[in-house]
């Protein structure tokens, strides 16, 4: 009888989240903290409350602070580089900077991240001749094609530390779920002209901070890695101490603080109650369906893009194996980015002056052929 009371505690949590987070009443951090708090009260006496949640604050609880910290403080940085971004790609040709300039941009795990990408990009979508809402769904979907296997994006940090791996263990699976979204992203090349312009080829140098983190993931723990780029960045770019400190400054957003505290404590909530192992039961027969389906349904309803790992990966967990994980990042990922409430998505069309529902056309024909593809893959491979 406890356990369908936790079940009950867990779903009137997620409904209070989901409900500040769509009234925009509270931003997404104490939305979560309120949420987890009542979870904790309904499902614990007060002495139980108290140690499992001393219990939480632990050496992962610090790695993903860190690291989440320092890969913020390293993308605020890097915006100071937009225009060398710029040039470069556009070297590669027009048509692939008016994809590549924002999925650059994407591998800058910053809030709002989509305006940034909107800002250097709308030039040559101007010069391109596209039409508002063709400029959003570009600029807003290729912004976001990294959220599976991207590994300073938040979600990935947040999955590896409530399955207890690696953010590269993740990426190992997770991979289906980008590459589907990368090549449903495509469904308006045809519509996309070809134009000359000349860029500066050696500027795509400016990425270099990008590629080493990636490099340096594979080879140490991940805050030692963006710790590293961020130092050698710092030195090589004769960053300021005053640049330096504001930069640290929006690394310490209470927000993102408050979301990391928040999502491992429920973690560890949720595995006190056994309430992944009640889902696990309950899901098993119909385990794929329920893997894509809960993390999308959570994605839409909050509009954030970590919101189905924080809430629905610790009650899933049991079910959260190899390819599984793929499906759940797909199914989130379809479900954040086809969200109203989603920030990128309202900042690229309040930039581009375009009504948000009529970029709904090329979002759904997208989602269209990301499922086929995502589910194609993870089959394929879980067959082999």
């Amino acid at each position: 009888m406890d356990a369908w009371l936790n079940l009950l505690a867990f779903v009137a949590s997620v409904g209070l989240v989901a409900g500040f987070v769509l009234t925009r009443r509270l931003n997404v951090g104490y939305s979560l903290a309120l949420g987890v708090a009542l979870y904790g009260v309904l499902s614990f006496s007060p002495k139980d409350l108290v140690d499992v949640t001393l219990a939480s604050f632990d050496l992962r609880m610090l790695n993903v602070t860190t690291t989440l910290v320092l890969a913020i403080t390293l993308s605020y940085l890097l915006q100071r580089d937009g225009s060398r971004i710029y040039s470069g790609m556009v070297s590669l040709g027009p048509r692939a900077a008016a994809y590549g300039i924002p999925a650059t941009i994407g591998l800058l795990p910053m809030p709002g991240g989509a305006y940034v990408s909107a800002v250097i990009a709308d030039p040559l979508y101007s010069r391109l001749g596209l039409d508002a809402r063709h400029k959003v769904f570009i600029n807003y979907w290729w912004r976001h094609i990294w959220i599976p296997i991207w590994p300073l994006y938040q979600g990935v940090i947040l999955a590896a530390a409530i399955l207890n791996t690696t953010p590269v263990n993740v990426i190992r699976w997770t991979w289906p779920a980008s590459v589907a979204a990368i090549l449903s992203g495509l469904v308006t090349l045809n519509s996309v002209p070809r134009v000359s312009e000349n860029g500066v080829p050696k500027a795509l140098v400016s990425l270099w901070p990008i590629a080493l983190v990636a490099v340096l993931t594979f080879v140490l723990p991940l805050p030692i890695a963006v710790a590293s780029v961020l130092i050698l960045y710092s030195l090589v770019e004769r960053v300021g101490m005053r640049e330096l400190l504001r930069a640290f400054k929006h690394g310490l957003n209470p927000n993102i603080l408050l979301i990391i505290v928040g999502s491992l404590v429920f973690s560890e909530y949720i595995e006190a109650t056994g309430l992944n192992h009640l889902l696990s039961d309950i899901l098993g027969p119909y385990g794929p369906v329920a893997v894509f389906s809960i993390p999308l349904i959570i994605g839409f309803a909050t509009g954030v893009e970590f919101s189905f790992v924080t809430l629905t990966f610790p009650p899933l967990l049991n079910l959260l194996n190899g390819y599984m994980l793929a499906l759940a990042f797909a199914g989130g990922h379809i479900g954040v980015m086809l969200s109203p409430a989603h920030s990128c998505f309202v900042l690229s069309a309040e930039h581009f002056r375009c009504e948000m529902r009529s970029v709904y056309g090329y979002l759904f024909k997208a989602v269209a052929v990301e499922i086929p593809i995502a589910a194609a893959l993870i089959y394929l491979l879980m067959t082999l």
